[in-house]
């Protein structure tokens, strides 16, 4: 001890007061580092709630936003407002997240939030506009245009009966930037556009092509040709695979809507005989339904009448030249081509040479037989002519055909790798004379389990449980000699 205390005053005094002074820097540069360091966290968590800098781990990542919406917003020249009617601390989770997705995207979008329950005065102002607004909804709103957008529209759900009868339901898939993209492109645009569809001949409609239209920007709606009027903002109408015959009046009105420079997509159902009247129709413009049933060898999904088709010369072909894909068309019947009353045809999809077509009410088996005609066949195709309007004007006017229903299939739809969506918005397109129309798949919600084989599990078990621990083992004990002996 008296040594030690000898040995400090030995230490000069100016020697102990640098010493101090170091470790004060020391700590005041500790103190300013810690603060530079919460100053940049709290700027980057700002700028992640900001500019929703993160990254979307989930399968499929259903968060990120496609390049079509990412397109779409970057040439929006409009304020768009989204209301999320709820509470921000309420708010459906993926909802909110697809919401900072958008805002940070486009400095022309805003993300607010209103509390029905704390102002319920909003929501009696809303409903005097015909907008009855509802919990966890998100209104779109662009001047004094104003789309709503229920909850449930905003997923796509699995209904089904549970016990008692109880109808309930389950998440399958995130559908919200499919419905904000295409709510913001109708409160942005100057001009509706409808497609109706018709009824009353058993059509078979599903969801799924309704869905496709309404989120590519068309108002979609159905009608009964006599009985309720086709509104002004119809452009196109939809005759999806009807299975009983139109009467002649209902192809007066059809013809009439035309004239007006109207378009028509028609889905001849294959399955269906003769519809006389609606065949004569699309004669009258150089498409003829034959009985021919259109099989594939070769080119084809998983058997011979699922055909995929090559691409003819049409305005339509133009997007798919750009766009590597492909169309799956089950079930088809063959087209022949005419130009009657000035009319122009095109054949918009073909099948190959080395298909061949069997007489669909004869036919008994899918084996080629000599008595099959030999491809190629026409298995979609449009006809145009151009029309004179009440003004004066010149336009053109466009019919689609395709003798099968089985195109617009959900499955087929909803999957990315196929075509067939793309076929018809570009149809819708080409009647509008507008861009290609917006397609955005579904977010699927469900996971998919990874299938890990038996060899896969103890190689994995032999790297992460053995291998690797054992190697850190090592390393430490090598160190510890190291040292030891040192």
């Amino acid at each position: 001890m008296e040594r030690e205390k000898q040995t400090e005053k030995q230490i000069p005094k100016e020697a102990l007061r640098n010493s101090r002074r170091s470790r004060l820097m020391l700590g005041a540069y500790a103190l300013l580092l810690s603060a530079v360091a919460l100053a940049v966290f709290a700027v980057a968590c700002a700028a992640v709630d900001r500019f929703s800098w993160k990254l979307d781990l989930t399968q499929d990542q259903i968060f990120r936003l496609t390049d079509t919406t990412k397109d779409f917003l970057a040439d929006l020249n409009q304020p768009v407002e989204l209301i999320y009617c709820n509470a921000e601390t309420g708010a459906d989770s993926n909802i909110k997240e697809v919401l900072a997705r958008y805002q940070a995207a486009s400095r022309r979008i805003s993300v607010t939030y209103l509390d029905l329950e704390a102002n319920p005065a909003a929501a009696e102002e809303w409903a005097g506009r015909h907008i009855d607004l509802s919990s966890d909804g998100v209104l779109v709103l662009c001047g004094q245009n104003a789309r709503f957008l229920p909850w449930s529209s905003l997923y796509a759900l699995n209904t089904y009966t549970g016990e008692g009868g109880v109808q309930r339901y389950t998440l399958t898939g995130l559908q919200a930037e499919t419905k904000l993209t295409s709510a913001i492109a109708a409160v942005t645009s100057r001009k509706e556009t409808a497609v109706a569809f018709t009824a009353g001949h058993s059509e078979d409609t599903p969801q799924a092509l309704l869905d496709l239209m309404e989120g590519g920007g068309y108002r979609v709606e159905q009608v009964v040709l006599g009985v309720q009027s086709l509104g002004e903002a119809v452009s196109t109408l939809v005759i999806a695979g009807a299975k009983r015959d139109f009467s002649e009046r209902e192809l007066d009105i059809l013809d009439s809507f035309m004239n007006r420079g109207g378009n028509l997509m028609v889905f001849r159902d294959p399955e269906v005989g003769v519809l006389p009247n609606l065949d004569g129709y699309l004669r009258s413009w150089g498409i003829t339904v034959e009985d021919q049933i259109v099989l594939e060898p070769s080119q084809q999904m998983d058997g011979p009448l699922n055909i995929i088709p090559v691409f003819g010369l049409s305005m339509i072909s133009v997007y798919f030249s750009e766009h590597s894909s492909y169309l799956v068309l089950p079930e088809c019947r063959a087209l022949s081509l005419d130009s009657p009353n000035g009319c122009i045809t095109n054949a918009v999809l073909r099948s190959t040479s080395a298909a061949y077509g069997k007489s669909y009410s004869a036919m008994s088996t899918l084996t080629r037989g000599e008595a099959d005609l030999s491809g190629p066949f026409t298995v979609a195709a449009t006809s145009e002519r151009n029309y004179t309007d009440e003004n004066g004007g010149e336009g053109t006017q466009y019919l689609f055909a395709a003798a099968c229903t089985g195109l617009y299939q959900e499955s087929y739809l909803q999957t990315e790798s196929l075509g067939n969506a793309d076929l018809i918005l570009q149809v819708l397109a080409l009647f509008n004379d507008t861009e290609a129309a917006l397609h955005i798949p579904v977010k699927r919600l469900a996971a998919n389990d990874i299938v890990i084989s038996r060899g896969a599990v103890v190689l994995f078990a032999l790297v992460f449980v053995a291998a690797i621990p054992l190697a850190l083992l090592a390393s430490g004990a090598a160190v510890f000699l190291k040292r030891r002996r040192a």
